[in-house]
């Protein structure tokens, strides 16, 4: 009887630990496509302060340019970056329509970027939804990351919120 009931607790322990990893790391119905443009370490301290722009590091990082692809309803899900992310809309090619990216942050507030636009996300503090709403057109961005030493650009399984379907 004892070992029954052990087998029955080991079963459900280990469902409920796969489904709740399942849950955690679920990709979106639609994912995006992303190719590493290039990457490359920056081994020394950088410490620039100039005309506005402030730029420093401690440590050394790498610094990877992705192309990332949002076919029609695409989504990069709810993410976030272990550092800090400039990404740019690339131009639409002539005669087609002008693809729009729509951007969530963890508030739930909308923003929608065109070609040309720029958009910054600051990595972990935080968590975000990148989407193409478009049911024809598809957008493509360029993003510049800069990371920790061989760490992800990406890091998906974070928080849901604001009931948007990813």
């Amino acid at each position: 009887m004892k070992r029954r009931w052990f087998v029955l607790l080991l079963a459900l322990v280990g469902s409920s630990l796969f489904a709740g990893n399942a849950l955690a790391n679920h990709l979106p119905a639609v994912p995006n496509v992303t190719t590493l443009s290039a990457r490359g370490t920056l081994a020394d301290e950088v410490k620039y302060n100039l005309d506005g722009i402030k730029i420093q590091t401690k440590n050394p990082v790498d610094v990877a340019t992705l192309e990332v692809t949002f076919a029609p309803g695409a989504s990069a899900g709810w993410h976030f970056h272990p550092g800090p992310v400039f990404v740019v809309i690339r131009p639409n090619e002539p005669g087609t329509p002008v693809p729009v990216l729509s951007v969530w942050n963890e508030d739930c507030v909308k923003t929608t970027y065109s070609p040309g636009s720029v958009f910054f996300e600051a990595g972990r503090a935080a968590s975000l939804l990148v989407k193409n709403e478009s049911a024809t057109t598809t957008v493509r961005v360029y993003g510049t990351f800069i990371v920790p030493v061989g760490a992800a650009p990406l890091r998906t399984g974070s928080e849901h919120r604001c009931g948007i379907e990813e």
